[in-house]
Order: structure tokens, then C-alpha cells, then sequence
């Protein structure tokens, strides 16, 4: 009985876990449906999804719940490695969300690179989201706190959150300087991550 409970709470996580895709996903159908179906989604369908706080807070929501979920079920004294590999979950979906937006907008913009990087920084929260559950999955970690001992991993998140940030706010008034910026954050941030992970 207990193992039948679990695997429910399991398939509830799943599909929480998968909630923001399938939001994306049907909002920009009914939206596309509404435009009048083409070869090429319009850009304007694609911003208004990307747009939308509201498919942003639900999406999220849904994640945060997935990982309640899935942390509650552990046993207590297996929380701690749970907690890690929640973690890992977490950065596995924001590169999931990245790969899938960047497709979304390379397709609307017709193929070309240039306009799709440009409606990845028009639509902000295909950038946000991920950099969201990004610090989140590091939040949670027990090793993460506001202590001295752990300064590196405070400026690693917020270097992985002013990343998309810069790409967005720089991006509004010239493109090559956010591209610039957001590409240096990331990459000090991954340089520290690496090297937190040697010491």
C-alpha cells in the first residue's frame, strides 16, 4: 500500500515537474489557433507566452510543489542526499527550459539566429525561469548558507542570476553589449563552480 502511495506522489511530482513545458506549450497553441495556424509560429505568439508572468508564476509554482513533494517522501534520514540530487533536478530542467525556449524563438524568428537570440531576450522570462531554478537549486542545498565559509557559493548564484539579467537589461539597448556581458557572468560563474568543486 505504501509503495503505491509513493509512486502516486511520484507521477504527481512528474507531471509538476513537467507543468511549465506543458503550460508553454498549450498557451501558445491556443494563442497560434487564435493567429490562424502557419508554417512558422508568430513572433507575437511567442512573445506573448514568454511574457506572460502569469505562465512564469505558475510554472514555477508547479516546480516548487514538485519539489516538496519529492523531498517529503524521502525518509527523514535520506533527506540530506535527496536534497542534492533535487538539486541537480533543478539545473537539469533550467537547461531543459534554455534549450527549449532558444528553439521556440529560433522557430518563430523563421530560422534566423540572430532574430531568435533577440526574441529569447524580447520574451525575459525564458532567461528569468531558468536562472530562478538555478538559485533555487542552490538555495536548498544544506551546504548553502549566508556564512563566510560559503561566500563563493553566494557569488556564484548571484553571478548565475545577473547573467540572464544583463543579457535582458543591456540586450534592450544594444545586443552585442548584453550578449557580451551575460556570456562573461556565466563563465565566472562556472569557473568558480568548477573550482569550488576542486577545493
Amino acid at each position: 500500500m505504501a509503495e503505491k502511495v509513493e509512486a502516486r506522489y511520484g507521477d504527481v511530482a512528474l507531471l509538476l515537474y513537467a507543468a511549465p513545458f506543458i503550460l508553454n506549450f498549450v498557451y501558445a497553441l491556443y494563442l497560434w489557433f487564435g493567429a490562424g495556424f502557419s508554417s512558422i509560429m508568430p513572433q507575437l505568439v511567442y512573445l506573448e507566452v514568454t511574457q506572460s508572468p502569469y505562465i512564469f508564476l505558475a510554472g514555477f509554482a508547479a516546480v516548487a510543489l514538485a519539489v516538496v513533494i519529492d523531498f517529503d517522501s524521502e525518509a527523514p534520514n535520506a533527506r540530506k542526499g535527496a536534497t542534492a540530487a533535487l538539486s541537480r533536478r533543478l539545473q537539469i530542467i533550467a537547461l531543459i527550459s534554455v534549450v527549449l525556449a532558444f528553439i521556440a524563438a529560433w522557430y518563430s524568428a523563421g530560422g534566423n539566429l540572430g532574430s531568435g537570440v533577440l526574441n529569447m531576450v524580447d520574451g525575459r522570462y525564458p532567461l528569468v525561469f531558468p536562472a530562478v531554478l538555478v538559485f533555487f537549486s542552490f538555495l536548498i542545498l544544506p551546504s548553502v548558507r549566508l556564512q563566510g565559509a560559503n561566500q563563493k557559493n553566494l557569488l556564484i548564484v548571484i553571478l548565475l542570476i545577473a547573467s540572464p539579467l544583463a543579457l535582458y537589461e543591456l540586450g534592450k539597448r544594444s545586443t552585442i553589449a548584453g550578449l557580451g556581458v551575460g556570456l562573461i557572468l556565466l563563465l565566472v560563474a562556472a569557473f568558480l563552480l568548477v573550482s569550488n568543486k576542486k577545493d
